[in-house]
């Protein structure tokens, strides 16, 4: 399944990034013992801050279809599939984008000792395209598209026993909870910040596959969390609360 969903060729229509991959996973997929989900990748895995397609012999962080010599419109072979593949194992070897995995993986080593540097936790998402509009940016019906695609390449993914599934912010808690069928048990909490500033913390948990799933309403890379001192309130908080 995962060879054949990564020679598909780019669809019309669906505003994949040109000349982009999919990222069928970020990280160690057969070592980790946890994952984060969410929405879909973000343009920045193949773009730079003009939106031209990163350099794959000094800048690239992934496999791109200019590497590869192919077009938009073109399928992939198997080894060309099972090269994508490689470079999405050793994502956090090359140059993560840390902008954003950073604050979430100071997060997950305090929870539980699990690290996407380390091989423990592995990044996955509903929809393995990266897309050049955000998601809470495309049409209802472009999003089905996605997920009529994608979503059972997650589910397969998830058939893995990992000890604990990860989700970030209250849209991906939702939108997770909801396409997997997921049953959230939620809980209400007071969360002050190291500035004094509080507010709500919605805790969520239930279980997926027999994977223990943990979320929570804010998002850990927003500027209301703040520092790594709130990542450890907040991550206390979450511990104490599920």
């Amino acid at each position: 399944m995962i060879i054949e969903r990564i020679k598909r060729k780019i669809e019309s229509g669906l505003y994949i990034v040109p000349q982009s991959t999919p990222i069928i996973y970020f990280g160690n997929y057969d070592e980790a013992k946890a994952c984060t989900i969410s929405l879909n990748p973000s343009n920045k895995e193949f773009v730079g801050s003009s939106d031209i397609l990163l350099d794959y012999k000094d800048s690239e962080r992934l496999c791109s279809r200019k590497q590869l010599h192919k077009s938009d419109n073109e399928k992939l072979t198997d080894n060309e599939a099972r090269t994508v593949l490689k470079y999405c194992t050793n994502y956090f070897k090359l140059r993560p984008y840390d902008l954003w995995f950073k604050p979430f993986d100071y997060f997950i080593r305090n929870y539980g000792e699990y690290s996407y540097y380390n091989d423990t936790c592995v990044h996955l998402d509903l929809v393995q395209w990266a897309t050049y509009e955000k998601w809470n940016n495309l049409s209802p019906f472009v999003k089905q598209r996605h997920l009529d695609n994608d979503l059972p390449v997650l589910k397969y993914l998830l058939n893995k026993k990992f000890e604990v599934m990860f989700l970030n912010g209250n849209t991906v808690v939702n939108s997770v909870a909801e396409y997997l069928n997921i049953n959230l048990k939620k809980k209400t909490v007071s969360f002050t910040n190291t500035n004094g500033k509080t507010k709500n913390l919605i805790v969520s948990h239930g279980s997926y596959n027999q994977i223990e799933v943990i979320g929570w309403n804010v998002y850990l890379q927003s500027a209301a969390v703040g520092g790594n001192e709130n990542k450890l309130i907040l991550c206390d908080l979450i511990k104490r609360n599920i």
